[in-house]
């Protein structure tokens, strides 16, 4: 029996016209364009990580011959320790006079001949060993530097929780001893590299089907072959959901190593690990309230810029979405006009002949000490899955409509230490991207690069395209890094 794909239609109105062909469905619009156009952009610029590492050779990647890997870190040394305990009270006065006092410090990093600075400017110096205490970390004598026979230390800065900072050692001229120095060890963080996997499959003829428009090719030109654009979507769709999870994903190894996660067909582990945001929020977070401030931009620029690269320059880039850019540019906008620059900005601000333009933006922040921080567009903090989510429950941000992910900056170091990238993309020895093709009788497009024979792998009337990815993300100094987002109550 004959399927019938379009049903008869009749028109009564009695004349013919282009209305009555519309409606007998014999005519068709003009085409405007036989070019596919695609409303939502051509998807570029839209996959940083993907793209900052991809084009580094080795120097942007790490092999790792496991699923986990470690990172060895040294930090900063630091010469602070923290009061524990106090024995002063009430009118206690302790050191006056040069008399030797007591201070209990969490560890016995302070050494003996040292000298000490605490709150407030206070200085003295350590006349003993740190002894151990139970319950009070260690216990040493210290004896104040001020010569004034009325000074003393004062209790606020005795009190558990202040610390205090050792500096130079000092001895007499003669018959001194010597002391001790301190060594630091390096630690580690661990991380886990994530597998991704996806498949496209076609069946029947789908690799031959043509359509009535132009479908624009990768490597230039056009095509009526449908499945080059189902091949376009499936690429995008892939790339998209990799940068997402490099960015979103969070560590799932438990502290004593078991993975709970588990594969419901095989039963096998899966292991995800920690991306971007975990790792730097983990390291450096803030939040802001309705509104952005200079001050608060100031404060997170220092503690980013707090150490340099080998170079003596830092290459810092600030992620962000839409939200984070306009208040962003808002704060600067309302600081300079809180100093009386209103004139200054309006020039700037209104441009143009006969046909004014308004609208310039702050895209870029210069410190104290000539560091540079450029704002950088997210797309993954506009359009992304977790951005889509929020639009469609409706957590936005009342001032710009956006979604409350938009107003998220991420302040990444993107510099080169001792010739090594701070940021790395990881990935499992020989598994970074495997490629392959599951041949039935479907025919296979020559985008699959699959040799095409008699031999098939399965008796049905399908193929299918496999990808699978080994990735994660390494950044070395997580220090010079910091996430910073508008948090609503």
């Amino acid at each position: 029996m004959i399927r019938e794909v379009r049903s008869t239609t009749f028109d009564a109105s009695g004349h013919s016209n282009e209305t009555s062909m519309a409606r007998l469905m014999i005519s068709s619009p003009d085409v405007l364009s036989n070019k596919l156009t695609f409303h939502w952009g051509e998807d570029s610029d839209k996959f940083p990580l993907t793209f900052l590492t991809e084009g580094q050779g080795e120097q942007g990647m790490f092999q790792s011959n496991t699923v986990e890997y470690v990172l060895p870190i040294m930090g900063r040394i630091s010469f602070a320790d923290t009061m524990t305990y106090t024995s002063y009270s009430g009118a206690n006065t302790p050191g006056l006079g040069g008399a030797a006092f007591e201070i209990y410090m969490k560890t016995n990093k302070f050494t003996i001949q040292y000298g000490i600075v605490g709150p407030g400017g206070v200085r003295a110096r350590l006349m003993t060993k740190g002894e151990s205490v139970e319950g009070r970390g260690y216990k040493y004598l210290a004896q104040i530097k001020d010569p004034d026979p009325t000074a003393y230390i004062p209790l606020t800065a005795l009190a558990a929780g202040k610390v205090w900072s050792m500096t130079a050692p000092t001895t007499s001229e003669s018959l001194s001893r010597g002391n001790k120095s301190n060594v630091q060890g390096p630690g580690k963080l661990t991380n886990q590299i994530s597998f991704n996997r996806y498949t496209k499959i076609i069946a029947g003829n789908m690799a031959n089907k043509v359509v009535e428009f132009e479908v624009p090719l990768k490597s230039g030109g056009t095509t009526r072959l449908w499945l080059n654009e189902e091949m376009r979507q499936f690429e995008v769709g892939v790339r998209q959901l990799n940068e997402e999870h490099l960015w979103e994903s969070e560590y799932n190894r438990r502290s004593d190593g078991t993975l709970v996660l588990r594969d419901y067909d095989s039963g096998e582990p899966v292991p995800e690990g920690a991306g971007v945001i975990q790792q730097v929020k983990e390291a450096n977070y803030d939040t802001y309230g309705y509104q952005l401030t200079l001050q608060k931009i100031k404060n997170t620029v220092s503690d980013v810029m707090d150490g340099s690269a080998d170079n003596g320059k830092m290459e810092v880039v600030l992620y962000c979405g839409d939200g984070f850019a306009d208040d962003f540019d808002v704060a600067m906008k309302e600081d300079t006009i809180s100093n009386g620059w209103q004139l200054a900005v309006g020039e700037k601000m209104v441009s143009g002949g006969k046909f004014l333009s308004y609208g310039k933006y702050f895209r870029q922040y210069v410190d104290i000490k000539g560091n540079v921080i450029t704002v950088r567009n997210l797309e993954l903090f506009n359009n992304g899955s977790y951005a889509e989510m929020q639009k469609q429950n409706g957590e936005i941000h009342p001032r710009t409509g956006k979604s409350l992910i938009s107003h998220t900056g991420m302040f990444i170091d993107q510099s080169v230490y001792d010739g090594e990238r701070n940021l790395v993309m990881v990935h499992q020895k020989n598994q970074a991207e495997l490629t392959g093709v599951y041949k039935g009788l479907a025919p296979i497009p020559p985008s699959w690069g699959a040799a095409v024979g008699t031999m098939i792998a399965t008796d049905e009337d399908k193929s299918s395209y496999e990808k699978k990815y080994s990735k994660g993300i390494g950044i070395r100094r997580i220090k010079h890094c910091f996430m910073i987002q508008a948090v609503l109550d």
